[in-house]
């Protein structure tokens, strides 16, 4: 079972799900990384796409919350459910309050930047170097910054200095270039060690590190490298990690960022390293709120059937969906799958929802409780997606599902299906996209278009695939299974 590390007895009561990815700023690459693999002609692997991860991706417009960290918004797929019961959507959102830059405590930050000779291919430094530039000069004038750069070893290229008027990082940020080999360790190493030498708790101790490789020299091994990088973390230096490019090692990088309570993203344009660095800055440096989690307590006559990125048949009863740490502005989105009993009453209550939190500003834990209820449904039936936000969440989300599907029909080389359902998937997002008029699922749908184009040749002439027929690229990145998109504690 993929998406299962540990499964409790049924006796404790409630199960606990671990959701290893988030959204636009805590954990966003699985989308980026399906995306340049079509981009590409490839297939994409179906343990590369983590559902939930991919789903928040996009961005979302929940309410900003009036006093507290975090906020909680519920919304039904249809505010109404029909007398004999069936299906009906829940969505929960979780949004981060926002702050201004100069409100956020000062950094001391290593950014630790690739210079392996691949770094030379496809103007990736030229990206890294716009989007340094971008990145630093938008930092106050009290932060604290040192550039690593490593390939075959590491080296300071500026030593830990604060910002001041910006004047240095023009020139600092040129002596970036490509070399020799890949020597992640080493780097990762070297950034931990300087921000550890400068470490205060009443900063921001954090560390970038950017790479298009995988480590072939030095230490290699990627749980050795997570495992030093680990006593880094537990003192309270955390990461982020932005691979570049299908030779990174996503294993390895979602793992770093996962222990480091940090971000991972994954960049596939010049568009989408602007999109990190200027964009999502903020959600690089400063965290508001850790230990965050979700309760669903489903009320009689209610039963879980999904919860986004769980593959598994859910069990009756309560479960509580441990999510990332969330930075300043940071949004994520949880997509249930409900059934319900027949009920007449005019009025019913479907779950009670809590979220809570340790608020890393205010101190102390917090919490947020809410039920959800719905009318009695006029007719018959009606559409458990009549709300179109909704609607919009569960067709992206049943995207990203599809891929994974569609990797393992063309493992299987069932390639007629495949290519059936990125036709179908294609025509779900222009439908939604017409509704919506969002760019993102427009350029969506011409993915799916663009990754039908892939699968029709690979479509048998007659009904037997003919077995010397050479077969599509598929791309994997690193050794080992791709951490879990949810885990049962």
């Amino acid at each position: 079972m993929k998406t299962l590390r540990h499964l409790i007895p049924a006796a404790i009561g409630m199960v606990m799900l671990m959701l290893s990815s988030a959204c636009a700023a805590p954990m966003d690459a699985s989308k980026a990384l399906s995306r340049s693999v079509i981009q590409s002609g490839g297939i994409v692997d179906a343990e590369q796409v983590r559902v939930a991860e991919y789903l928040n991706y996009y961005e979302q417009r929940f309410p900003e919350p009036v006093n507290t960290t975090l906020g909680l918004d519920l919304r039904m797929g249809n505010g109404t459910v029909p007398p004999a019961g069936g299906d009906a959507w829940l969505q929960i959102g979780v949004q981060a309050k926002s702050a201004r830059p100069e409100e956020i405590a000062p950094l001391t930050l290593a950014l630790v930047i690739d210079c392996s000779g691949s770094m030379g291919d496809a103007g990736k430094m030229a990206w890294v170097k716009q989007s340094l530039r971008v990145f630093l000069n938008s930092l106050a004038a009290n932060d604290q910054v040192t550039i690593i750069g490593y390939s075959d070893n590491a080296w300071v290229l500026e030593p830990m200095r604060t910002v001041g008027d910006g004047a240095w990082i023009g020139s600092a940020i040129e002596q970036l270039a490509p070399t020799a080999s890949t020597n992640l360790h080493a780097g990762l190493m070297l950034g931990l060690t300087e921000v550890d030498r400068h470490y205060n708790p009443a900063r921001n101790n954090r560390v970038i590190l950017l790479t298009d490789g995988i480590a072939n020299v030095g230490v290699t091994d990627p749980q050795a490298i997570a495992a030093d990088a680990r006593a880094y973390n537990d003192r309270g230096i955390f990461m982020a990690t932005i691979g570049l490019g299908h030779d990174v090692n996503d294993t390895l990088l979602s793992e770093l960022a996962i222990q480091g309570k940090g971000p991972y993203h994954f960049i596939d344009s010049a568009e989408e390293m602007d999109k990190v660095f200027r964009k999502d800055a903020l959600g690089l440096m400063a965290k508001v709120a850790a230990n965050v989690a979700v309760t669903i307590r489903p009320a009689p006559g209610v039963q879980l059937t999904q919860v986004t990125g769980f593959e598994d048949r859910l069990p009756s009863g309560p479960v509580q969906v441990s999510l990332r740490d969330l930075a300043v502005g940071d949004s994520q989105v949880l997509l249930v799958h409900l059934r319900l009993s027949p009920d007449t009453r005019g009025q019913r209550s479907l779950a009670s929802i809590e979220l809570s939190y340790d608020d890393l500003e205010g101190g102390g834990h917090e919490s947020i409780t809410s039920d959800v209820q719905v009318l009695r449904a006029d007719g018959a039936t009606n559409d458990p997606l009549l709300d179109v936000e909704v609607l919009r969440n569960v067709t992206i989300q049943r995207s990203a599902e599809g891929l994974k599907e569609i990797s393992r029909l063309a493992d299987a080389q069932r390639y007629g299906e495949a290519w059936r359902l990125a036709h179908n998937l294609e025509a779900a997002l222009r439908n939604v996209a017409g509704l919506t008029g969002e760019e993102q699922m427009m350029r969506d749908a011409d993915m799916m278009k663009r990754y039908q184009d892939t699968l029709a040749h690979w479509l048998p002439a007659e009904p037997r695939i003919d077995e010397g027929k050479p077969q599509p690229t598929r791309f994997y990145r690193g050794s080992g299974e791709t951490p879990p998109v949810i885990e049962v504690k």
